[in-house]
């Protein structure tokens, strides 16, 4: 009984050390002298037991620590790790060998650079205070990514209160269910996560009070619970007319926009408006100078679809001039009762001006008197340059302030300055080619792919599509679409008619203006181009005048754009007609024939 007794405390007293318990050595070792040799066998049997006990229980904790969804991992005082479980190669890719090696410090290699010196400074302070270790930091995953991992770590004591080794716990926590399972396995109570939760929160508030106000972008707080309500009820009534409704009648909006309450304005904002800070915020405000931008945005936050909208609105200042600002809104909170949008605001008036200018300068350049004379080469030669050099003078103003942004847009300059290259290249083909007339040479003739020019034309006119929110379109049948014709001057029939088609569309809405072009190829012997708007069309009365010189539906237009374009055409055999759409617009249609050489050369 004695030696059985014995045998027993020998066995607790081993399996205390086996776990970490080096104290319990010398007793084990002392328990086993008073055993009697005529109980060896039995003590080694006991031994083997709990040698096998201990190697079976260390199977069982590899097994389970294999499932869990979490990366486990073991570390020593001096900060080596020594164990991880599956779950690390399943994340990295890396065997777990890999990643205990350098001595137990190479997994520190799959964290990300900026995180990995930050992590390893956690994880000295934790060794040195003996504290809980947290840290939030990157892990390069199988797939390439970063993604963000909550790395813990609690410490084991020995009787002495040393720390024998770390045992650690790293959660993926861009999963919503990880972040709730690493929670409670951290324990952390709800009076801690509050008190966490609003230091977060004060921290954010004082960092977005700091942007706002030395921010040198006007931005405007405002509380549009009002508003909201209003739109709720008109929403009600109208249903998908609301847009229609509210462009129709701009007191309205005018009306709704007054129910907006601006809770605060950076200086950025005063000074963009013209108005004292505390005046606006007494309830003075820049006036509105055209109420459609306005019904736009009212329409959107009715949607609730107003985050990411942007436009270009004219604002009556203090002092009653007018400015034109890139308005862009983002609502913040829509809650019931707690409506909340931020409004950023760009001051493009200057840019708006030149624009302007520069746009009467090109209708002036095409307001030449081409058809004075019956050398009308000069004339023609005046408008066809109209649009490359203003072009060039818009996209060269453009890359300019790009470049003189802080820091320097050079995308948006370089995407400037390769439209200046292409419009000035158009120009100095008009120019040659005029020359050539001139001197009574032929047109270059030759097999060209229509398909071709007109994404080209396209293309050139991007940045005047962008600034009247209008989408070109193109559809077509075939890849190529090849035609005898020269392509200067089957360019500059498609740039007029784009033009055109352009200005056609200012008059509709702006979530309806597009214009599509339509290339089709399989007419026998025949290619037909349709330049389609969206606008108003024209006077039926006058269908049989479009193409008269000197005839135009355009307030300042010398009327012949569409006369030089029939003449084109028809030089090389084809043929340019117009029509009204049934429902809106106006469709212009050009047919060439076809080009035997279906492939280009």
């Amino acid at each position: 009984m004695i030696a059985a007794t014995a045998a027993s405390a020998c066995l607790v007293t081993w399996r205390l050390y086996a776990n970490g318990h080096p104290a319990a050595l010398p007793a084990a070792v002392a328990i086993a002298g008073v055993l009697t040799p005529g109980v060896l066998f039995n003590r080694q049997s006991a031994l083997r037991k709990a040698r096998e006990e201990l190697a079976s229980s260390r199977a069982d904790l590899q097994i389970v620590s294999d499932s869990v969804p979490q990366v486990l991992w073991q570390g020593l005082p001096d900060g080596r790790v020594t164990f991880m479980n599956l779950r690390w190669t399943e994340i990295t890719g890396a065997s777990v060998e890999e990643g205990l090696a350098d001595d137990g410090w190479a997994w520190q290699n799959w964290f990300h650079p900026d995180d990995r010196q930050g992590l390893l400074d956690d994880w000295a302070r934790a060794r040195i205070s003996g504290e809980r270790f947290d840290s939030y930091r990157r892990l390069l995953h199988t797939d390439g990514t970063y993604r963000w991992l909550q790395v813990t770590a609690r410490p084991v004591r020995n009787f002495n209160g040393e720390i024998i080794r770390w045992y650690g716990v790293s959660t993926d926590i861009h999963d919503e269910m990880q972040t709730k399972l690493s929670v409670r396995a951290l324990n952390q109570t709800l009076e801690q996560r509050v008190e966490e939760r609003a230091q977060e929160l004060a921290i954010s508030e004082r960092r977005y009070r700091s942007m706002f106000e030395q921010s040198h972008v006007s931005m405007v707080e405002q509380d549009i619970n009002d508003l909201a309500s209003a739109l709720a009820e008109l929403k009600a009534q109208h249903g998908d007319r609301l847009g229609a409704h509210l462009e129709s009648d701009p007191d309205l909006v005018r009306h709704l926009i007054s129910l907006i309450r601006i809770i605060d304005v950076n200086q950025a904002a005063a000074r963009l408006y013209r108005i004292d800070r505390q005046a606006v915020l007494a309830g003075r405000r820049p006036g509105i100078a055209e109420a459609q931008p306005f019904a736009e945005v009212l329409l959107a936050i009715a949607n609730k679809r107003a985050d990411g909208w942007q436009k270009i609105v004219p604002l009556i200042a203090g002092d009653g001039g007018v400015i034109h600002v890139i308005c862009g809104v983002t609502v913040m909170d829509e809650r019931p009762g707690q409506c909340r949008a931020l409004s950023v605001m760009i001051d493009v008036t200057d840019r708006e001006h030149t624009r302007e200018l520069l746009l009467e300068a090109r209708e002036e350049l095409s307001r030449a008197n081409r058809a004075l004379t019956a050398g009308a080469l000069s004339v023609s030669l005046a408008h066809d340059l109209g649009q490359p050099i203003s072009a060039i003078a818009m996209d060269a103003a453009i890359g300019g302030r790009s470049l003189s942004r802080t820091p320097p847009d050079v995308s948006m300059a370089g995407k400037a300055l390769d439209r200046v290259a292409s419009s000035a290249r158009r120009a100095g083909e008009l120019l040659h080619r005029t020359r050539d007339q001139l001197a009574r040479r032929d047109r270059a003739v030759n097999v060209i792919d229509l398909t071709e020019i007109v994404r080209t034309s396209i293309s050139l006119l991007e940045h005047e599509a962008r600034l009247q929110d209008t989408k070109i379109g193109l559809t077509t049948d075939s890849e190529t679409a090849p035609v005898v014709a020269d392509r200067i001057e089957l360019q500059q029939v498609i740039i007029n008619l784009l033009l055109n088609a352009l200005q056609a569309d200012r008059a509709s809405p702006a979530n309806e203006r597009r214009v599509e072009v339509l290339i089709v190829t399989s007419e026998s012997a025949i290619t037909r181009t349709e330049v389609q708007d969206s606008g108003s069309g024209y006077p039926q009365e006058d269908e049989h005048r479009l193409f008269e010189p000197l005839y135009s539906t355009k307030p300042g237009s010398i009327g012949m754009g569409l006369a030089i374009c029939r003449t084109i055409i028809e030089g090389f055999g084809g043929k340019l007609t117009a029509r009204n759409n049934p429902d809106r617009g106006a469709t212009f249609t050009f047919t060439l024939p076809a080009s035997s050489e279906r492939t280009m050369p």
